[in-house]
């Protein structure tokens, strides 16, 4: 069983979704970038894919 996704979470990959990349996102969100990238981690291995593409920086 998949555990629930949180609210947070949520927020946090709409964020870099729209902000393009972790850092944007977490000062869009006001966090360090490491605290959204583990969240973004945390969610990949919960869904068991990878969300988002780390083969190269913009």
């Amino acid at each position: 069983m998949i555990d629930p996704l949180t609210l947070d979470q949520m927020r946090i990959l709409v964020a870099v979704a729209d902000a393009g990349s972790f850092s944007a996102a977490a000062r869009t969100l006001g966090r360090v970038q490491s605290a959204v990238s583990q969240s973004i981690q945390t969610l990949e291995t919960t869904l068991g894919i990878p969300l988002f593409d780390r083969s190269h920086k913009t």
